[in-house]
């Protein structure tokens, strides 16, 4: 009897189901094949991805690019806002609130949500509103401008006005002042003298200062058409050697205004003129013994001297 082992039965299947060499070749290149086409396919992939990135990040330069841009336009538009000066109260309220909308929308650019689109409607809108502003300012600048020079024009000729008016203010006061001066009484004949008064109640030129009783002072007023006519008082100031007024009294009720002052008269008379020439004879009266030396005696009318003259007592 003839026995089998094992490994003889195994060995004998497997020449039995032996593979032929030439068909596992195909089977190799085959798989292969495929290998490299998966590679191909893989490689593909890999370059189109490439692709992708680099046009992502064209992308992204190109956004970021833009953003810069856009960021320094609006800071640059900014400085524009900021050098913009007007005195218009409502036009400079109005630059303060785009001015803000600017400060906003560079600190939300770091904002994902803010597309580049959005950014730059709202930088032109602003572009568009500051060149409004420009042009209402150039204008309310143009018109000041103007202003100002019609201003000026009126202050010049109100200066020129002023400066006429004042010269010919001077000339009439001047005119007025020449009228009034020529307006002024003026004397003749102006004399001052001691009298004697005799019995009959005659006087008689008298120079001894024991002996008379008056002083007499007389004068003749100048014709002047130009003189206001009607009542007027005429004062006599006579001043002893010594200086001292002869008076009456002392007090208010013995003085009158004179050539810018007030003080104390002699004697007075009120007499009538009417332009035409008048003698006019004013006494004072002794009160107490008269001293001996020279005399100054002056005449007043309407507060201004009209004549002056002197004499002497022994």
């Amino acid at each position: 009897m003839i026995r089998y082992s094992k490994n003889t039965f195994i060995l004998s299947n497997m020449e039995n189901n032996q593979i032929p060499t030439s068909k596992v070749n195909k089977i190799l290149v085959g798989l292969i094949i495929i290998l490299l086409g998966f590679c191909g396919f893989l490689i593909w992939q890999i370059q189109d991805l490439k692709q992708v990135i680099v046009e992502k990040e064209i992308v992204y330069v190109d956004v970021s690019t833009e953003k810069d841009k856009l960021k320094a336009e609006l800071e640059d538009m900014l400085v524009q806002y900021n050098a913009l000066e007007t005195t218009n109260g409502e036009i400079k309220a109005d630059l303060e609130a785009e001015k803000a909308k600017i400060e906003d929308l560079l600190k939300n650019m770091k904002n994902k949500d803010w597309t580049i689109a959005k950014l730059k409607k709202e930088t032109e809108t602003l572009r568009t509103i500051m060149k409004g502003f420009v042009v209402q300012i150039d204008s309310l600048n143009t018109v000041n401008k103007e202003l100002r020079a019609e201003k000026e024009v009126v202050q010049n000729e109100l200066k020129t006005e002023k400066s006429r008016t004042e010269t010919l203010s001077k000339e009439k006061e001047s005119l007025t002042n020449k009228v009034t001066i020529a307006s002024y009484l003026k004397t003749t004949a102006l004399k001052s003298y001691g009298i004697k008064v005799k019995g009959d109640n005659t006087g008689k030129e008298n120079d001894k200062a024991k002996r008379i009783d008056k002083i007499r002072t007389e004068f003749t007023l100048l014709k002047n058409e130009i003189t206001p006519p009607g009542d007027k008082y005429v004062y006599v100031r006579i001043l002893t050697p010594d200086g001292k007024v002869l008076s009456e009294k002392t007090d208010d009720s013995n003085k009158f205004d004179f050539n810018g002052v007030k003080g104390l008269y002699s004697a007075k008379k009120q007499v009538n003129y009417q332009n035409q020439e008048m003698k006019v004879t004013i006494d004072w009266k002794k009160i107490d013994e008269f001293p001996i030396g020279e005399y100054n005696v002056e005449v007043y009318a309407d507060g201004v001297d009209i004549g002056k003259t002197k004499f002497k007592l022994k």
